[in-house]
């Protein structure tokens, strides 16, 4: 395996700036890892998970009319990365006192409380806001650990359990953990149990990427960790690796691809089939779009955004 560190040298300080900008955003001093969030707004972005598209658009609606069977049924039929953006959209849009009336109807089902871990999770979000650490208050903070803390528990139940939706729970408690203090051993070994029962889930790899990224919080190591196993990925989990990591390394650190790697990547994903049935093909899309927006590529720029289209309008 080529040891990806090796090819990027300059790894070594941008993790070590990484961490200087966790402690800036921990401590109140300057939120970097909240200014990313507001990017959102800088590209006139609107996350909907739901893509606009029929079939899980359909799942909110038999959702919200109480049609649980058809929303279980639908789940089941769905694969890994069209479940999880179904799982996203009925976090997004999914009434959370359907979900209680759901788990006291059929207290033995999971499904109805990894739904309710989802919409716990953005409700949080939701508390917590898009500005700087420094602007929100202290009541505002406590709810938001308070929802994760009430999703986190909800979904150590499923996780300890054999669920045919438990690689979703453990994903939703890797955003948790990326959030809040953790036992971090626990969490790497959460992550590979899941992995090793499903090494291809995109939503998986997405989500542990955040929680061993230093702008989190984590250490240089675990981030070293992760990144050096890329080889042991799908060419297309490998390329939303590199596309998160060039697109953090040209937003903190002003990269700009001297080297000509990310016009590479951007040429690579450009050229490569991704299944329709793939949708995190959009985040793909986005990031990219993103990454050449700041770097002035103005054909890939134009190329990505219609891409991510789904993505950025609803």
């Amino acid at each position: 395996m080529i040891d990806f560190l090796s090819q990027y040298p300059l790894v070594k300080w941008i993790l070590i700036g990484f961490g200087i900008l966790y402690f800036l955003d921990k401590y109140g001093i300057f939120s970097p890892i909240d200014n990313l969030i507001n990017l959102i707004g800088r590209y006139k972005f609107k996350s909907h998970a739901h893509l606009n598209d029929p079939k899980l658009k359909e799942v909110i609606t038999f959702f919200n009319k109480r049609q649980f069977s058809n929303v279980e049924q639908t789940l089941k039929s769905m694969n890994s990365s069209q479940r999880s953006f179904a799982f996203e959209s009925l976090g997004q849009y999914g009434n959370i006192k359907i979900s209680d009336e759901w788990i006291t109807k059929d207290t033995n089902n999971d499904l109805p409380k990894i739904i309710k871990g989802y919409q716990l999770i953005h409700k949080a979000w939701q508390i917590r806001g898009r500005g700087t650490i420094d602007s929100v208050s202290n009541e505002k903070l406590a709810s938001f650990k308070k929802h994760l803390k009430k999703a986190e528990a909800i979904l150590i139940e499923v996780n300890n359990k054999n669920s045919i939706f438990k690689t979703n729970a453990v994903a939703c408690l890797l955003t948790i953990y990326k959030a809040i203090e953790a036992n971090r051993s626990y969490v790497h070994q959460l992550f590979e149990n899941a992995i090793n029962e499903s090494p291809e889930n995109v939503e998986l790899h997405k989500n542990y990427l955040e929680f061993v990224s230093p702008k989190w919080g984590a250490s240089v190591e675990e981030y070293e960790n992760y990144l050096n196993r890329i080889n042991e990925w799908s060419p297309f989990i490998q390329q939303l690796i590199l596309a998160k990591y060039y697109f953090d390394l040209n937003y903190f650190h002003d990269y700009q691809d001297s080297e000509g790697k990310i016009e590479q990547l951007m040429a690579e994903v450009k050229a490569a089939f991704i299944e329709d049935t793939n949708l995190y093909r959009y985040e793909l899309y986005k990031l990219l779009y993103w990454t050449a927006s700041n770097l002035g590529m103005i054909e890939y720029e134009a190329y990505y955004k219609e891409k991510a289209l789904p993505y950025l309008e609803d």
